[in-house]
C-alpha cells in the first residue's frame, strides 16, 4: 500500500459508513413523510357510521327524518343528499318532507350556509332529492301532479328543474 492509500483509505470507509447512514435516514423520512400524507390529509367528514356501515347510516338517517326534530330533519336530509345515488332507499321518506314549511336553520350542519334567508324543511329535502340525482325523477314528477300540497308542488318542480340542469350539464362534459 502506498502511503496515499494509508491516509485516505479509513476516510472512505468513514465516508461510506456515512453515506448508508445518510441513505437509511432517507429512506426512513420518505417513508414517513408518505405515511404522513396518506392518512393525514383525508376527509375529517366520514360518509358512514362509525361501524363503518354506510347501508345502517343511511337507515339511521331515514328513521331521523321520520321521527327527529324539524332541524334533525333537515340535517338528515342534507347529509343523505351528500351520499348521492347511495342514499335512493331515502327517496320515499324525503318526498313526503316536501310539502314541509317549518324554516331551519343550515349554519349547524352545512359549512357554507346563506345567512340571507333560512330555508324549510321541504327546501332542503328538494335539494337532497336533486343531490341523490336521476332515480329522483319519477317521485317527484309523481309529487308534481298529485299533491294536494302547493308548497310540495313548489319544491318538486324546483327540483325537477335543478335536475335538468345537472343532466345537462353531466351530459355536455361527455
Amino acid at each position: 500500500m502506498r502511503l496515499w492509500d494509508k491516509i485516505t483509505y479509513p476516510a472512505c470507509r468513514e465516508g461510506n459508513l456515512f453515506m448508508k447512514t445518510i441513505k437509511t435516514w432517507a429512506a426512513v423520512l420518505s417513508i414517513a413523510m408518505s405515511l404522513i400524507l396518506l392518512t393525514g390529509f383525508g376527509s375529517k367528514n366520514t360518509d358512514t357510521a362509525p361501524g363503518g356501515n354506510a347501508t345502517k347510516s343511511v337507515t339511521h338517517y331515514i328513521d331521523v327524518l321520520k321521527k327527529g326534530t324539524a332541524q334533525q330533519k333537515a340535517a338528515a336530509a342534507y347529509w343523505l343528499g351528500q351520499q348521492h345515488s347511495s342514499a335512493t332507499q331515502a327517496i320515499d321518506p324525503l318526498t313526503e318532507l316536501l310539502g314541509d314549511k317549518t324554516a331551519v336553520n343550515p349554519t349547524s350542519y352545512r359549512d357554507a350556509a346563506g345567512k340571507e334567508r333560512k330555508p324549510t324543511l321541504g327546501e332542503e329535502a328538494a335539494a337532497a332529492l336533486v343531490q341523490i340525482g336521476r332515480p329522483s325523477l319519477a317521485p317527484l314528477l309523481r309529487i308534481l301532479k298529485t299533491s294536494p300540497s302547493a308548497e310540495a308542488r313548489k319544491n318538486a318542480a324546483w327540483a325537477l328543474g335543478a335536475l335538468h340542469d345537472t343532466m345537462a350539464l353531466d351530459r355536455s362534459a361527455v
